[in-house]
Formats: C-alpha cells, structure tokens, sequence
C-alpha cells in the first residue's frame, strides 16, 4: 500500500517557515546535516551502475508514462536506494530546462543529507509518499517546482530500491499527480518482483549444483537470498556474509580465486564464480589455508636483538611492538596476554614525554633496560634530537640477546637521513600495512575491534560494506573512533546488529571502491600510495607511476579515488 504525506492546500507563511510536520521534521534534518538554503546542488557525480537492476525494471514503466504524460510539462525523476539520480523523463521544455538548471543529472545525489527536502530525498526517510511544494523546498534553488515522491519498496526484500518523483513548476503539485505516481511505483515493484523470482531460481539452481558436496563449504549470495551448506553455515559468520556480497556485486567479477581472512581469524581460500544470467550473484567455494592470520597484525618472532618497527600512525605499529616485547621476555611461550607490558620491557613514549615538558635520556633508559634484562621500546625515535638518534645508533652494535632494542618510527619512506640509518643498522624491519592495504582482511579486523568494544554487538551485511569502501587514512586509531560511535548508536536504539545507519554519516554510504577486483584494489592501492609520495601532486604521481597525467586521472575517477 502506498501512503502519501498530508497534501498543503493552505498558503505558506510569510517567513517560509514551514507547518506540515513532515516538512518541519525534514527541515530540522536538513540544519543538522549542514545543508545550507542557498547551498547548490552537488557537482560530483557518483557511480551509479548498482542501480542497473532498477532502471532495467522502470524503463519500459517510464517509456508507457511516457506516452500519457507527453506535453504535460511535468517530469519523472528516478532516484537509487541512496537517492543518487538514475534517470529523468522530462514531458516539456519549461520542466526540462529547469531541471537543467538545478543540476538534475544521473549520479547527482538528493538525499537530505546534500540538498536538503525534496521529494527525493524526504521519502527515503519517512518511507512514505511526501508532498513538496514549491516554498517548503530547504534549497532555494528549487523553490520554482512543486513535486511528489513515493518510494519504491522491493516486494521480496522489503528494501528500499528506488523513489520516483513527479515535479512540475507550480506552487503547488497537482493533486492527480498522486494516483499517477503511484501507479508506476507498483507497476515498478510488479516487475522488480518476476526479476527477482526468476534471480532467485538461477541462483538456487547453481547452489543445488554446488551444495551435495558434503566435504567443501559452499555459499550462494543473490541480491536478496543467501544459502549456505552446513560446512558453510559453521564457517561463516553475518559479517562474512557482509564481505561475500561485496565481491558478489562487483561489476566486473570474473571467475577467480580470492584470499580471505574470516571473523573467527580463520584465512581462506575462495573459489569465485559468478551465477550466469544475474547480476550481483555469485557461488563461492571455500578452502580452508593452513596458517591462520591474526586479526591485528601479522605476528613476528622476537628473534632479533634489534627490530625496526615502521608505519603509518594507528597502523598498529605500537602495538606490534609491545606484542615483540612481550615475547621477547617469554622465549618459554607462556601466554604473552598474561604478561604485564610494564614488567616485560622499558617502554618509553616519545612523544609523551617531549608534550609533558620531559627530555627523553637514552642513556638512562638503555641502562635501566639492560639491568633488568627486558626489552627497551622506544616509540617515535624519528621525533628524537641528534644526540638520541646518534646513542641509539652506537647501541644497535651491542644489544645484548636478553635486552633487545625495538625502535619505532613513521614510514621509512618519510624518516630523515639520521633516522633511516638508525632503522637500516636493525637486524629486522617490519612494516604494518596500513588499512587500506588490507582489504581481504578489514571484515576480520573490524569484528575483532567490535569484540573489544562490546561483545555482544556484530556488524551487519550493508555495515561492513560500507566499512570496506573506506580509505581509512587514519587506520586502527580511525577505525576504532567509528565504530565506538557506531556502538554507541546501536545500544542507544537496544540493538544488538550495528547497522549502515548506526556509523558516523561520512562511513554510511558504499563507493566503487567496495566492489573492485583483486587485481583493481592492487591498482587503486598504487595509485593512493602514489599520490601520498607525492603530496597529492598528480603530475609528480602520475611520473612516479610512469602514466600520463590523462591515464591517471582516468583510472582515479574508474577506482572512486
């Protein structure tokens, strides 16, 4: 059933101030989010293919409205999920130079949280049909065209799919612009729901095929199903399944072989192969790998008497270097969780002590490592003066086996010369890969974090996604911050699953970037590093890389970057 908002037949109030409720409620988010009235429709176009399922199912609706609506001056407007324009039908030149002027493009975005209310974007909050008229637009810009909006709810899943719109420039809509509207939301949702009978069948069918192999995990992902054998079932937890659907939705997704690091820790192997005649589904067959991988970092024996430790910040670097600590004081392998990092070594914060007013003395610190016989961090030698780095140079050639010398520092790459000699007289070095250089592994991390957070709480499907499409240039530190808020938001509404909605509103939306191939995610990983070397200089990156600026622009835009 379709539920529209209340029609305003009243005049609008002098100050514009708005009286309807859902108009109020919708201004009110608008502030919240930041949209300013005068504020312009955004010129950044996103990547629409995801929406390809729906526009298949609308256009022959829109292409019969077509022909009743012709030279009606109205317009349809056809927007995704998350209210980015897919298509327009424009019904007169008046209408169509108007949605010209305000930017009405495929790949704009119209959800309140960029351009305030709209009939586009107030209905995938409200989940109803919503009126707007021509002055209780928040963007003055619209404020020529009155329009309807009703959602599109996808009958088997019960999710948002889409909004269509009808807009008209009048002060007000006409009222018959309801009944019509709401006619081709349901002739839409009629055929969104044969497609998704008939996904549903090929799907099953690849499954069924797949599944009687009692010794292999096998799972099937469609749009709006999942299927697991019991192998699968046991492997598996929702936040995989979060990960699977990430990989089944990419465009390009060939038959492949991935690797995988699961929730539980557990690494995998999994056999790809997209489901024919669907988009957005794919078979998966899952070869457990004989070494697992720890959520947090990858573990190094405390072998060496001195270890580099480099990274960026929050890529766990400090905390990798206690863990080598940790094990250094333990060759006997007791449980290092048991261990006091207090006792097990001299750990001495740079940072710390130069912002508390305390010069670092290297001296005193390696003397009181080595009567102790325990292992002496030091944690940002590159913010140390001369004199330090020098001292703990001298100290690298006679580190006793009982006392080891961990040092740890930014990025090589960026260390100064006295810094990257200190490093390069270690007898290891390891460098933690920043977050965004583990995809494979970021469901795993994140459920881990969460664990530590509330163990009560797990990620969602769509959460997850929306967590791989992140570039996190802030890393663990980052990655921690949002998903503290995230619990924080899911224990405020007594839930127990965090959903997409419950992340900080710049982490909620899915980007190209969470469905890129492995071989596109090494391309787009270049490319990042790349520009981080080079200050976000594209030319300087561009040479770095040994493309043409015009190529990497290209492939910046191909990789959401």
């Amino acid at each position: 059933m379709c539920h529209v908002g209340l029609i305003d037949t009243l005049p609008s109030r002098p100050d514009r101030t708005p009286h309807r409720p859902v108009i109020e409620h919708s201004w009110r988010r608008s502030a919240l989010s930041g949209v300013r009235p005068e504020d312009n429709t955004p010129a950044r176009l996103h990547d629409i293919g995801s929406a390809d399922p729906l526009l298949d199912a609308a256009r022959p609706v829109l292409d019969d409205a077509a022909a009743r609506l012709a030279d009606t001056d109205v317009s349809l407007l056809l927007v995704d999920h998350e209210c980015r324009m897919v298509t327009r039908v424009a019904f007169g030149t008046t209408v169509e130079r108007s949605l010209d002027a305000i930017g009405a493009a495929p790949g704009v975005p119209f959800g309140e949280d960029m351009v305030g209310t709209t009939a586009l974007g107030t209905p995938a909050e409200t989940r109803g049909g919503v009126i707007v008229n021509s002055s209780e637009h928040y963007l003055e810009q619209f404020r020529s065209i009155s329009c309807f909006g009703q959602p599109i709810i996808h009958p088997a899943t019960r999710r948002l799919a889409g909004i269509i719109c009808m807009s008209e420039i009048a002060d007000r809509i006409n009222p018959l612009a309801v009944p019509v509207v709401n006619g081709i939301v349901a002739d839409i949702a009629d055929r969104l729901l044969d497609r998704s009978r008939a996904h549903q069948r090929r799907v099953l069918d690849a499954f069924q095929r797949a599944a009687p192999r009692r010794d292999v995990a096998v799972a099937a992902i469609g749009d709006d199903l999942q299927l697991t054998n019991a192998l699968a079932a046991e492997l598996l937890s929702p936040t995989d399944i979060g990960a699977l659907r990430a990989i089944a939705t990419d465009p390009a997704l060939r038959a492949t072989t991935l690797p995988l690091t699961l929730v539980s820790g557990a690494e995998v192997e999994i056999a790809v192969e997209p489901v024919a005649g669907t988009r957005g589904a794919a078979l998966f067959r899952f070869r457990p790998l004989l070494t697992p991988t720890p959520t947090r970092s990858a573990r190094v024996r405390a072998s060496s008497t001195t270890i580099a430790v480099s990274g960026e910040p929050g890529a766990g670097r400090t905390t990798l270097a206690l863990e080598l600590a940790a094990e250094a004081s333990n060759p006997e392998g007791v449980d290092t969780e048991a261990v006091d990092t207090e006792c097990a070594a001299v750990v001495v914060d740079v940072a710390d002590q130069l912002i508390n007013g305390r010069q670092v003395d290297v001296i005193a610190d390696l003397a009181r490592a080595r009567s102790s016989g325990v292992p002496l961090v030091v944690d940002g030698v590159d913010l140390l003066d001369d004199r330090s780095i020098a001292l703990l140079s001298r100290a690298t050639a006679s580190t006793p086996a009982a006392s080891p010398l961990i040092l740890v520092s930014g990025p090589r790459a960026q260390a100064s010369p006295a810094v990257a000699a200190l490093l390069g007289r270690c007898v290891r070095r390891v460098d933690p890969a920043p977050l965004r250089h583990r995809s494979s592994e970021l469901a795993a991390i994140a459920s881990g974090v969460l664990g530590d957070i509330d163990p009560e709480l797990t990620l969602s499907g769509p959460a997850t996604d929306a967590l791989l499409s992140q570039d996190w240039p802030g890393n663990f530190t980052e990655l921690i911050a949002v998903l503290r808020d995230a619990a924080a938001a899911c224990r405020t509404r007594m839930a127990r699953v965090i959903e997409a909605a419950d992340l900080p509103s710049g982490y909620r939306t899915t980007s190209r970037a969470a469905h890129l191939s492995g071989r596109e995610q090494a391309e787009r990983a270049a490319i990042v590093d790349a520009l981080d070397r080079a200050a976000g200089n594209k030319v300087h990156a561009a040479r770095d890389l040994g493309i043409s600026r015009t190529t990497l622009y290209a492939r910046m835009r191909a990789l959401g970057i």
